[in-house]
C-alpha cells in the first residue's frame, strides 16, 4: 500500500512537471506571469530585460534582435493588457503586413514616454513609427509626468496660455467629476478574497502565480474570469457612475473616466497642451513620412451610438466623456495635420463593429480592447500602411 502511494505521488509530480514544461513551451511567459516594474529616470518605470518573458529591452516581444521596419509606441492598449501577446495590436499588424513589427507599448505610459521612446526607437532603424494615443488617460498622464519628474518639467514652460483651449465648447450637460480616488485594475493580485494579504494562502498563491506556468495559466483562464464574474463586476458596479446594461457585456465607468478627460479641468488642459508640444517636437525630430498617429477610443465613445440606438438611459457623465474625448481628438488631430503628419482614424471601424453588437472590450470595467478590438485597430493600420506604400511606388 505504501509503495502504491509513493508511486502515485511520484507519478502525479512527474505529470505536473511535464504539464509545466509543455505550458512554458506553448504560452509566452509575458501572457501569464506578472512583471514588477523598476524605476526609470526618464520613463518613470520600465520592465527589466528578460523579466517575465519580456525581451532584451523589457518590451513584450519574442525577441529584440535586428532591425524592425515598423515600431508601435503606446500604453497598455498597445502592449495588449489582458490579451495574449500574439493578439496585441503590433503582433497582429506584423502578421497582416508580413513584416517585423516591434511592440514598444507599456502600461502606465503616456505622451511624455512616447516622446522618449520615439528617440529610443531609432536604434531599431524603423521605416515607420506608429504612435497610439489613448485619451482615456493620456492627458493626465502627460500632466503628471511633466509635473512630478524633474527631467520633463521643461515641457510645462512656454506652452502658451490655456485660453487657446476656450474654443473647445464645454459639455452641454456638464457634471462635476467625482471626487474619489481612481480605481486601478490589477489582475495579478485578484484572489478568491477568502484570506487577507500576507496570509499563508496568499503567499502560496503569489509564489505559484510568479513561478508556475501551469498554475498561472489555469488562474488566467479559469480562476480569474470566475472571480471577475462573481466579485469584480459587483465591486465596480458599486462605484458612483458605473453601470452595465444587458445589451453589451461590459461595465462602463463614466463617473471615473470624466476625471481624466474633462477639458474644463486645469490639469487636463495642461495635459493636452503638453501633448501638443510633444507632437510638434516629434515632428521636428523625424522626416515627415516617418511618423504615423492614431487614437485608440474609449469604450464609452465606441458604444455611444449603439447604446443610444438601443434606447439605453445614459448618465450625464457618459455624454460628457464622449463629448470631451471627441473634442480632444479633433484638437490633437489638427495639431498633427498642421505638422504635416498623418492620422489613421480607427474609430469608424470600431464603431461599426459595436453597432453590429460585437464585444470589443472585456466584460469587466477593464478599459482595454480585447483580441477582436485589437484586430480591428491592426487592420486599419495595415490598410493605411498598404495605401501609403502604393502611393510611394513610382508610376
Amino acid at each position: 500500500m505504501k509503495n502504491k502511494i509513493i508511486l502515485l505521488v511520484v507519478s502525479l509530480v512527474a505529470g505536473l512537471m511535464i504539464c509545466e514544461g509543455i505550458t512554458r513551451l506553448i504560452r509566452p511567459a509575458s501572457d501569464i506571469f506578472p512583471a514588477q516594474p523598476a524605476i526609470d529616470p526618464l520613463l518613470g518605470h520600465r520592465i527589466l530585460p528578460f523579466q517575465s518573458g519580456h525581451d532584451a529591452r523589457g518590451f513584450r516581444n519574442a525577441d529584440a534582435a535586428g532591425d524592425f521596419p515598423v515600431v508601435c509606441i503606446g500604453d497598455s492598449q498597445m502592449y495588449g493588457a489582458g490579451i495574449a501577446r500574439e493578439s496585441a495590436i503590433p503582433q497582429q499588424l506584423g502578421r497582416m503586413i508580413n513584416q517585423r513589427v516591434y511592440n514598444m507599448g507599456m502600461g502606465g505610459y503616456g505622451p511624455v514616454q512616447y516622446y522618449q521612446l520615439s528617440k529610443q526607437a531609432r536604434g531599431l532603424h524603423p521605416q515607420k513609427i506608429i504612435i497610439a494615443f489613448f485619451l482615456g488617460n493620456d492627458l493626465l498622464d502627460a500632466y503628471f509626468m511633466a509635473e512630478r519628474n524633474e527631467p520633463w518639467r521643461w515641457l510645462q514652460q512656454e506652452m502658451g496660455p490655456e485660453k487657446q483651449l476656450d474654443s473647445i465648447p464645454p459639455c452641454s450637460q456638464h457634471v462635476e467629476p467625482l471626487n474619489i480616488h481612481d480605481l486601478y485594475y490589477a489582475p495579478e493580485v485578484i484572489t478568491l478574497q477568502l484570506k487577507q494579504r500576507g496570509s499563508l494562502i496568499w503567499r502560496v498563491h503569489s509564489f505559484l502565480r510568479l513561478h508556475s506556468a501551469l498554475y498561472a495559466l489555469q488562474y488566467e483562464c479559469v480562476v480569474k474570469p470566475l472571480v471577475q464574474r462573481l466579485f469584480e463586476r459587483k465591486k465596480y458596479l458599486s462605484q458612483p457612475g458605473a453601470f452595465a446594461c444587458p445589451q453589451i457585456d461590459t461595465i462602463f465607468t463614466p463617473g471615473l473616466d470624466l476625471k481624466r478627460i474633462d477639458l474644463q479641468d486645469r490639469l487636463v488642459r495642461q495635459g493636452i497642451l503638453i501633448t501638443q508640444r510633444i507632437i510638434e517636437l516629434m515632428a521636428r525630430d523625424y522626416p515627415r513620412g516617418a511618423l504615423l498617429f492614431t487614437f485608440i477610443p474609449t469604450k464609452e465613445a465606441v458604444y455611444y451610438n449603439y447604446l443610444k440606438k438601443a434606447k439605453v438611459p445614459l448618465p450625464r457623465a457618459f455624454t460628457c466623456c464622449v463629448h470631451y474625448e471627441k473634442a480632444a481628438t479633433a484638437w490633437l488631430t489638427r495639431v498633427i495635420n498642421a505638422a504635416g503628419l498623418q492620422v489613421v482614424d480607427v474609430f469608424p471601424a470600431l464603431e461599426k463593429a459595436a453597432l453590429d453588437g460585437k464585444l470589443l472590450y472585456h466584460f469587466t470595467s477593464d478599459a482595454h480592447l480585447n483580441a477582436a478590438g485589437a484586430r480591428i485597430v491592426a487592420t486599419c493600420l495595415a490598410q493605411a500602411l498598404e495605401k501609403e506604400g502604393k502611393a510611394a511606388q513610382p508610376r
